[in-house]
């Protein structure tokens, strides 16, 4: 059955992306429904985001494209933790619940991805999202996001050392955060840079 799913699965992959055959939309969500039914937790992702976009036709689609999102999420899948806490953030198909939406974007940033590390940086940085304000916790999320490669982190982070929240004071580290910044493209980062009369 778990072949049948992941087949099933690729197969709507693919229609979704017109990758070897054409683009059909209709046809990808009942591959993706059907490997769902099935148990395969990426598909149910999948399914989730097809209902959330109404590219599948069903009753209160908020509703069930957040539980489709838990399931997925609940399995383990990182992109569909990251969902369903905006489904949690929101109050879109579920009651609004900021503090678990933090608790599953934790989740998926512990699994690696940088832009959810990164957005928890934001969020304890400035004390949103039901999160009181704490500089330290900002620059570890944001040094694991930096870590991946991301360049607004790269810039956060630089910030924090420029101005000791967080982290030690280190002027030299946060040149070495904006350089890097600045270097994959960041705006702020470049901005910064030509603040001190610095080219990356």
């Amino acid at each position: 059955a778990g072949g049948a799913a992941g087949a099933r699965l690729a197969l709507g992959l693919l229609l979704q992306a017109g990758i070897g055959c054409e683009m059909n939309q209709a046809l990808a969500v009942n591959h993706f429904r059907a490997a769902a039914m099935a148990g395969d937790a990426v598909a149910m992702n999948c399914l989730a985001g097809a209902v959330e976009e109404g590219l599948a036709q069903v009753d209160e689609p908020d509703a069930t494209a957040a539980d489709w999102y838990r399931k997925a999420a609940e399995a383990g899948v990182v992109q569909a933790q990251s969902n369903f806490g905006l489904m949690l953030m929101k109050g879109k198909g579920v009651p609004k619940d900021e503090r678990a939406a933090v608790d599953w974007f934790v989740r998926a940033a512990e699994q690696g991805d940088p832009d959810v590390q990164n957005w928890l940086g934001l969020c304890y940085q400035d004390g949103r999202c039901g999160v009181a304000p704490d500089d330290a916790e900002a620059a570890r999320w944001y040094t694991a996001a930096a870590e991946s490669g991301d360049p607004d982190a790269m810039s956060w982070l630089g910030t924090l050392y420029k101005e000791g929240r967080g982290v030690p004071k280190d002027d030299a580290r946060a040149l070495e955060y904006f350089m890097a910044a600045a270097n994959a493209g960041c705006q702020s980062a470049l901005d910064e840079l030509r603040n001190r009369g610095l080219s990356p």
